[in-house]
This record gives structure tokens, C-alpha cells and sequence, in this order.
């Protein structure tokens, strides 16, 4: 009997915390552009109170989107082609 791996990649815990960032930035980014839409805080009730603060929502949001995104194609081109470790081991040149 042969030992052979699926050919679908595993998601390690470094993948499902990028994954989180990734949902958190997501919000970030919707809360500012809810408030850039209505002029108004709709999501959160007082914040972002100006758009200053919205903008900075926005950017920030769609700055920890780009940055989980990359970091998860990372993590699973790494568990796809080497096996068990999360991208950021000792092992990872």
C-alpha cells in the first residue's frame, strides 16, 4: 500500500489566523465605506465620527486584506508543495 498525499493542500492554523485578519480587515474596510456612503456612522454607532477617520477605515482595511491575502497564498503554496509546516517554520527559505 502506497502512502500517497491529497492533492489538496492543508490549511494550517497560520492559514486560519490570516483568514481571520483577512475577515477583520474586511469589516474595517466596510464600517469606514458604510460611513463615506451616509455620511453617518451606520455600522458602529459614533465611529468612524468623521471622514478623516473613515478614509483611514478604508485604507487600513484594504491594506490588511491585500497583506492576509498574500500571506494565505503563501501558507498554502508552502503546504502544498512541503508538507505539514505553516510558511513562517525555521525550515522556510
Amino acid at each position: 500500500m502506497s502512502t500517497q498525499r491529497s492533492p489538496l493542500p492543508r490549511l494550517t492554523p497560520a492559514f486560519w489566523g490570516w483568514a481571520a485578519l483577512d475577515m477583520i480587515g474586511v469589516m474595517v474596510l466596510a464600517v469606514g465605506a458604510a460611513y463615506l456612503l451616509e455620511d453617518r456612522a451606520s455600522i458602529l454607532p459614533g465611529f468612524p465620527a468623521n471622514s478623516l477617520q473613515a478614509w483611514i477605515c478604508v485604507g487600513g482595511g484594504i491594506v490588511t486584506v491585500f497583506i492576509a491575502a498574500v500571506k494565505m497564498l503563501v501558507e498554502v503554496m508552502h503546504s502544498a508543495s512541503a508538507g505539514r509546516d505553516a510558511a513562517n517554520d525555521s525550515n522556510f527559505s
